[in-house]
C-alpha cells in the first residue's frame, strides 16, 4: 500500500510539473506594467535641472506618460507628461524671476515705462483734450465690447468684469506675451507672479513692459500651429478669453462643428483659453480636411489638466504632420481614439513618453483593428509617438500590421 501510494504521488507531481512547464515562466506574462524610472533614464540635462527646478523622486510611468515630481523655490509640483514639463520648465524661470521685482522702481528701471490702460486722464486731458477724448471713446468701445463679450461667454476661466474694468486683464495678457508664457496658465506659481504684477499695473504703479532679454530661451510661447504661431500670439494677448470664445464658435460653426460639441468644448473647465484657441486655429489650418468634429468632441471631454495639455498637442502634432509629412483629408475614429485619414494610411499621432504593453493599451489596438476594417478599409495604421515604446509593444504592433514611428518630435518640429 505504501508503494502505491508512493507511486501515486510521484504521478501527480509529475502532471504538475508537466503543467508548470507548458504555462508562462514567472516574469514572463501576456502584458507589461507600467515601470518607475529614474529622470536620467527619462530625461535631458536641462529638463532635470536649472538653477530654478530639479526633478526629484523616481520617474512614475501610467502607461503612456511620465509623471515628474518638480522641486521649484516656490514648492514641488507634479507634472504629467513630458511635454507639459517643457512649459513648467520655462514658467519656473519666470516665476521665480517675477518674484525678485519687489515694487514699482525696479520695473520701472527695467522697462522704462508703463502699459497702457484703458482710459487715460489727468494731465492728458489738459494739455491735448481733444486727442485724449477720442482715445478715451476708443478705448471705452473696446471695454465694452470685451465686458459685453465676458457677459455671454461660458468659458470657466473668462475674465471677470472687474478685471476687465481695471486693465489688470489685459496687463496680465500683455505681461505673459513679452515673457512668452501663457496668460491662462495652470501653474500656480507663475499665474500668482503675472496677476500680482499685472493688477499692479492696471492701477498705475508698476510698469510690465520688460525687456524680453530678462528670461533666457527667447520671447515664443510653445505654439507649434504652422505659419499662424506669431499671430496666434498676438491673438491671446490682445483678445480676452471671451473675446477668444466669440471667435472661436463662430470658427467652429462655419467649420460644421454642431453646436452641442461647441458649447461642451467651451465648458470645459480643463482646457485653458489658451490650449481652445490653439486646437480652434490648428482645426482652421487643416483647411477642408473632413469630421473635424471627431476631434472637437474628444477634447470636449478631457477629464485633467495635463489630459487637455496631451490633446492640445496632439492636434499640434497633426497640423505639423499636415504641413512636413503629408496632407491629412480627414479625422476618423477607431478603438475610440481619433486618427486620422491620409491618402495612403491611417495615422495616429501621439504625446507618449513610454509605451509598455498593458491591458488597456493592447485592448485599444485590438479594437481599432476591428474597427479599421469598416472605418477606413485597407490602409495600414501607422502609429507615431513622441517618446518610445517597449520591445514587447514593438513586437506587438508588428503583428498587428501597424507601423511604430518613435521619437518624432524632430520630424515633426518639436
Amino acid at each position: 500500500m505504501s508503494v502505491l501510494r508512493t507511486a501515486r504521488r510521484l504521478a501527480l507531481l509529475s502532471g504538475v510539473i508537466a503543467a508548470m512547464g507548458t504555462a508562462p515562466a514567472m516574469g514572463q506574462s501576456k502584458y507589461e506594467s507600467p515601470p518607475s524610472l529614474s529622470s536620467k533614464q527619462s530625461l535631458p540635462p536641462t529638463l532635470r535641472q536649472s538653477p530654478y527646478h530639479a526633478i526629484v523622486g523616481s520617474v512614475q510611468n501610467d502607461g503612456f506618460h511620465n509623471t515628474y515630481q518638480m522641486k521649484t523655490q516656490a514648492g514641488e509640483y507634479p507634472v504629467t507628461g513630458t511635454e507639459l514639463l517643457r512649459v513648467r520648465v520655462k514658467e519656473a524661470e519666470v516665476a521665480a524671476k517675477l518674484a525678485e521685482i519687489r515694487g514699482s522702481d525696479q520695473l520701472l528701471k527695467s522697462a522704462g515705462r508703463t502699459v497702457t490702460k484703458p482710459l487715460k486722464t489727468g494731465k492728458d486731458l489738459i494739455t491735448a483734450p481733444g486727442a485724449t477724448v477720442k482715445r478715451t471713446f476708443k478705448g471705452v468701445g473696446r471695454l465694452f465690447g470685451r465686458v459685453g463679450a465676458s457677459m455671454n461667454a461660458t468659458d470657466p476661466s473668462r475674465e471677470s468684469m472687474i478685471g476687465s474694468l481695471t486693465g489688470a486683464s489685459e496687463a496680465k495678457r500683455r505681461l505673459a506675451y513679452k515673457m512668452g508664457v501663457d496668460p491662462y496658465t495652470q501653474f500656480p506659481p507663475l499665474s500668482d507672479q503675472l496677476s500680482r504684477l499685472a493688477g499692479a499695473s492696471a492701477w498705475g504703479g508698476t510698469a510690465t513692459g520688460v525687456g524680453l532679454a530678462f528670461v533666457s530661451g527667447g520671447a515664443g510661447l510653445a505654439i507649434s500651429v504652422g505659419g499662424t504661431s506669431e499671430s496666434l500670439r498676438s491673438l491671446l494677448r490682445d483678445k480676452s478669453a471671451a473675446e477668444l470664445e466669440k471667435i472661436g464658435r463662430k470658427l467652429l460653426s462655419v467649420m460644421g462643428i454642431p453646436t452641442s460639441t461647441i458649447n461642451a468644448f467651451y465648458l470645459n473647465q480643463f482646457l485653458t483659453p489658451t490650449d481652445k484657441a490653439i486646437i480652434v486655429q490648428a482645426l482652421r489650418g487643416l483647411g477642408g480636411v473632413q469630421n473635424r468634429a471627431v476631434f472637437v468632441a474628444s477634447a470636449s471631454q478631457a477629464s485633467t489638466q495635463p489630459q487637455a495639455f496631451a490633446l492640445r498637442w496632439r492636434i499640434e502634432m497633426t497640423s505639423a504632420y499636415n504641413a512636413k509629412i503629408a496632407p491629412v483629408t480627414a479625422f476618423v475614429t477607431l478603438g475610440g481614439v481619433p486618427m486620422v485619414r491620409t491618402a495612403n494610411a491611417v495615422v495616429g499621432l501621439f504625446s507618449i513618453d513610454y509605451l509598455p504593453w498593458t491591458r488597456k493599451f493592447a485592448s485599444m489596438v485590438k479594437s481599432a483593428n476591428s474597427d479599421k476594417q469598416a472605418v477606413t478599409g485597407p490602409a495600414p495604421i501607422e502609429f507615431w509617438i513622441t517618446g518610445r515604446a517597449s520591445r514587447k509593444t514593438a513586437s506587438n504592433l508588428k503583428k498587428s500590421g501597424w507601423r511604430l514611428f518613435e521619437k518624432v518630435g524632430p520630424r515633426l518640429g518639436g
